[in-house]
């Protein structure tokens, strides 16, 4: 991920997660190797301050010992683009731990409420892989 070390300093001690979503750009290449039309993507990538919540499955035989629930605020940019939905998934490295972040909304939401604070996320958090 490529947040610019000044903004991480910025928000120091508490940008502890670091997402990259991809999304469509509403644009479509030609794939050289099939032929195919595919769609363009970007990443849109965000600073934000989750809280990991304590583990809330029992580590028995066919429990999944990588998830955990997490929730907190974004840092930068303070709001959520809005082709980043709910069930999205974001590469993300949290407090160190790289993994992916499925994104769970309330459904009552209402995106335009969150203009001028910074809006509250949740999901599930998968890990992956071990400290940096």
């Amino acid at each position: 991920m490529s947040i610019p070390v000044a903004t991480i300093a910025a928000y120091a001690p508490w940008g502890n997660a670091e997402l990259a979503f991809s999304v469509g750009t509403g644009a479509a290449t030609v794939d050289p190797a099939t032929g195919n039309y595919v769609q363009s993507t970007e990443t849109l990538e965000y600073l934000a301050a989750l809280e990991i919540q304590p583990p809330s499955w029992d580590a028995k035989p066919g429990a999944d010992v990588t998830a955990y629930q997490c929730r907190g605020r974004l840092l930068s940019p303070n709001r959520l683009d809005s082709r980043v939905t709910n069930g999205s998934q974001a590469e993300a490295t949290i407090n160190g731990l790289k993994g992916r972040l499925e994104l769970t909304f309330p459904l009552n939401m209402d995106r335009a409420a969150y203009r001028d604070i910074r809006q509250e996320i949740s999901g599930t958090f998968r890990i992956s892989g071990g400290p940096n």
